[in-house]
């Protein structure tokens, strides 16, 4: 039993204390040979100014000749206006979407409202044409688009919102029009001659041309996905042009935490500002989850398996150098199983996802994001991976891919032995399967 002090005893040794520590303080405050600590428990000391957040995903905003000589060449017209607010799916789907809608507004020489992006229902991923609409920041940082085109295309104007377009008062009077809709028998490589879209486009805006209604004529752009033949600019357009667009601030802090975190659990020496960090981790996209497996046609089945899938990934994971497997999924069940086949593959591999990587506030941080948010995490980490491995049907895969294959040796990438092989990523399916993506996805 412990030693009781009296309430007098108490109350002497609290006045001592404090007569301590007030002495203790005027010293460390008047004797400049005293330092106090940046840090005590991690935490900022009151009034200081907390660090900022390392972001190794950052990069100024795009300042492209390419682009540049697109639009000095572009005849403007600013009674034309279009809205972009249809884009839905995943980052590979939306990215997309969003870039066609200001590739086809350079076309016809239009202004564009900031685009909007569609939510993804929370309680069922498979329901991804909710009618719900929030702003481009869900995704994107939208002052860096605003920035990138004003560097790259200054005569594109771009609204706020629909509101901010002068003597336009009724949204109710906007046309919809799906761009792609103008040109007969569009191939799976894109528009045959995109050259030609902007003579079919006012032809086609002809007949709604009033006079007598003052105001600008505005356009709703339905979703463009994979149908504007990207190299029809030159390869510098189109390795530059998504640029425009990068991922919100606090996704890729949380992504470069995740990877400074399997570097410190793994004890990897890494250099994270190189574009491929080698013999760092293998990284597997499982693209099992519930919108995959349910969407996809019977031909694609084979590939929606986790079998498949799981199979492919683990005879590839040795060309990594690494034991370590980072699996990007948004579905933990299915990482759970992938771990189990993976503690029975012939190599000895671990496997970690950014859930198991990121810690404390961090981990609550990624938690409050939203599904297609969390998956900007695994995006930014994947192009950083020492090889990687993704389904033809996934444009997160080729996205990654394509990404990653600006800094490939080989530029065969389309002639096997998968659908998209080098020597830094791999799509798994039929060789030249599903050439659209090759052909029409922004990288």
């Amino acid at each position: 039993m412990g030693v009781q002090l009296s309430p007098k005893v108490n109350r002497r040794y609290s006045v001592l204390a404090s007569v301590i520590l007030g002495a203790i303080w005027i010293w460390a405050t008047f004797d400049p040979s005293y330092q106090l600590p940046n840090r005590i428990s991690n935490r900022p000391l009151f009034g200081q100014v907390p660090e900022v957040a390392v972001d190794i995903f950052d990069f100024p905003a795009l300042d492209s000749e390419s682009i540049k000589s697109i639009c000095g060449a572009t005849q403007w017209n600013e009674s034309v206006v279009f809205t972009c607010n249809e884009s839905v799916g995943g980052i590979g789907n939306i990215k997309n979407s969003i870039l066609n809608c200001v590739r086809y507004a350079i076309s016809a020489g239009a202004s564009l409202v900031i685009p909007s992006i569609v939510l993804r229902d929370t309680m069922d991923i498979t329901q991804i044409r909710t009618g719900v609409k929030t702003d481009m920041s869900f995704m994107f940082d939208t002052q860096h688009f605003l920035d990138s085109i004003r560097l790259s295309c200054p005569s594109l104007k771009i609204h706020s919102s629909i509101e901010d377009i002068k003597d336009f008062h009724n949204p109710r009077d906007a046309i919809s029009l799906l761009p792609e809709s103008l040109v007969d028998n569009v191939p799976a490589t894109g528009l045959p001659e995109p050259a030609a879209w902007r003579g079919q486009f006012y032809t086609w805006l002809e007949q709604f041309s009033t006079p007598e209604v003052p105001g600008p004529m505005v356009i709703d752009l339905g979703r463009s996905y994979l149908t504007y033949p990207i190299y029809s600019d030159g390869e510098a357009f189109a390795l530059s042009f998504g640029s425009i667009l990068k991922p919100r601030s606090d996704v890729r802090v949380l992504a470069t935490k995740t990877l400074q975190s399997l570097a410190e659990t793994y004890s990897l020496n890494l250099d994270l500002s190189q574009d491929i960090l080698p013999k760092a981790f293998f990284g597997a996209h499982l693209r099992t989850e519930k919108d995959a497996v349910e969407g996809w046609p019977a031909p694609d089945w084979v590939y929606s398996r986790h079998e498949t899938q799981s199979k492919a990934y683990l005879e590839q994971a040795p060309r990594s150098n690494s034991s370590i497997v980072y699996v990007a999924s948004g579905d933990l069940n299915e990482v759970a199983r992938f771990a189990v086949d993976a503690s029975k593959a012939s190599d000895a591999f671990t496997v970690t996802t950014k859930f198991d990587l990121l810690k404390g506030r961090d981990l609550e941080e990624l938690q409050a994001l939203k599904w297609d948010q969390q998956s900007l995490v695994d995006f930014l980490v994947m192009l950083k991976a020492s090889d990687f491995a993704g389904i033809g049907h996934s444009s997160f895969a080729w996205n990654v891919a394509l990404k990653r294959h600006v800094f490939a040796e080989s530029k065969r990438h389309l002639d096997g032995p998968q659908m998209m092989s080098d020597e830094l990523s791999q799509i798994y399916g039929e060789v030249r399967g599903y050439p659209e993506y090759a052909a029409c996805l922004w990288p």
